[in-house]
């Protein structure tokens, strides 16, 4: 840090929660103003998106007071954590309401509001908060006393805004360059899809149509008892929806304990080649693929073809969208989707009747789904070094190395 930096904390440097008599002194109960709820609250976005009003007398009562260029933080876990954290600008007549969960920072002289959002910004700030955070599990929120005497950089005021400028051109750069990369990987993605899609759509005249129970052995998993799980060595691995598509290829995640051999006797085994679907829950129709022998919990079925069909097939025929659409529709219409055993195994599938084929379509979507495997992963490593530079560019910054 820079000799001519002062240290302060952050008490000292900002007004933290603003007093709502200054809104009242200036507007009538019936005057409009800007509300802002947690939902609305950006991250990594450097203004806030003030998309609502209300009458002050609405919400002068519970929610939080801030007025235009305050900052403001959200103090409750996981939005502390996640960085929701925003300017206020363009405000209905130059007030705004928010959930109770905000910390509202107004700087004095010595502080550009903008400086501090971006020193807010920092991962080291929330990590330190978290650690510093009381309360019941899920409502746990950042102390009082962190935030007044969290220490910050001082430079002159003219240092600042020359960061600030700093900052805001480097980090306008890395945002486009995650968007085009965010791009490049959802292309890669949908291309992938599409070819998928076009398969099954366009049956040739070798295809026929057939229940799943009738293509082969359907099952539905159950959860093992505790006697009967069993020491790595001495099991098949347990799969949980989680475990499931875990890099959108169909892969399973295998390193959960399962059946022991003695559970192996009365549990359900799905066996190498089987085809898995979450048949519950927000992740319902997502397919996997096993590789090896598993079981499985109740949230999943299991689809074991006959000798007479080429397994890696209907794991694509049942993550086409038309198979995960009849899925959809036969859940049950409740607040949690389920599709029983029952239904599921009576919803239909296209497939050619030759082994042979179904063999070749499998192999030219293997090979396109590696070549996409590919690219996702050079696209999610761009990411992630993005994510590292604008890190290591805020680190600079306040250790005075800009």
């Amino acid at each position: 840090m820079k000799k001519n930096w002062e240290v302060k904390k952050l008490g000292e440097v900002c007004l933290i929660k603003p007093p709502k008599s200054e809104a009242r002194k200036q507007l009538g109960g019936s005057d409009l103003v800007s509300f802002v709820p947690m939902e609305n609250m950006g991250i990594g976005s450097k203004y806030l998106v003030a998309s609502q009003v209300r009458s002050l007398e609405d919400v002068a009562g519970s929610y939080t007071y801030f007025a235009e260029e305050d900052v403001l933080l959200a103090k409750i876990t996981p939005c502390f954590e996640n960085g929701k954290l925003g300017i206020a600008r363009n405000l209905s007549n130059g007030v705004g309401f928010g959930s109770s969960e905000y910390i509202v920072f107004r700087t004095n002289e010595s502080l550009h509001n903008e400086f501090l959002y971006y020193f807010l910004s920092r991962e080291q700030f929330r990590e330190e908060g978290a650690q510093r955070m009381s309360g019941a599990v899920g409502h746990k929120r950042v102390a009082k006393d962190f935030i007044e005497n969290y220490p910050i950089p001082v430079p002159p005021l003219p240092e600042q805004q020359r960061i600030v400028a700093i900052l805001d051109e480097a980090f306008a750069v890395i945002t486009t360059a995650k968007e085009n990369a965010e791009k490049n990987l959802q292309n890669a993605r949908e291309l992938f899809e599409s070819y998928l899609q076009n398969v099954f759509s366009n049956p040739g005249d070798g295809w026929e149509e057939k229940k799943l129970k009738e293509v082969g052995i359907t099952q539905t998993g159950t959860t093992p008892k505790t006697s009967n799980m069993g020491n790595y060595g001495d099991y098949i691995p347990f799969i949980k929806p989680a475990d499931i598509d875990i890099f959108g290829n169909g892969e399973l995640r295998y390193d959960n304990e399962g059946l022991s051999q003695e559970g192996l006797k009365n549990g359900r085994t799905m066996p190498e080649g089987s085809v898995l679907m979450v048949c519950i829950g927000a992740s319902i129709g997502k397919v996997g693929f096993a590789e090896r022998d598993v079981s499985c919990n109740q949230q999943i079925n299991a689809l074991t073809v006959s000798p007479s069909c080429y397994p890696k097939f209907f794991y694509y025929a049942l993550r086409t969208q038309e198979f995960i659409k009849k899925v959809i529709l036969n859940s049950a219409q409740a607040t949690l989707p389920i599709i029983n055993k029952s239904k599921w195994e009576n919803l239909s599938v296209h497939f050619p009747k030759s082994l042979p084929e179904q063999r070749t379509i499998v192999a030219k979507l293997d090979t396109l789904s590696a070549e996409t495997n590919k690219l996702e992963a050079i696209y999610r490593q761009k990411l992630a070094d993005l994510d590292e530079l604008k890190k290591s560019v805020l680190k600079k910054a306040f250790d005075g190395e800009l």
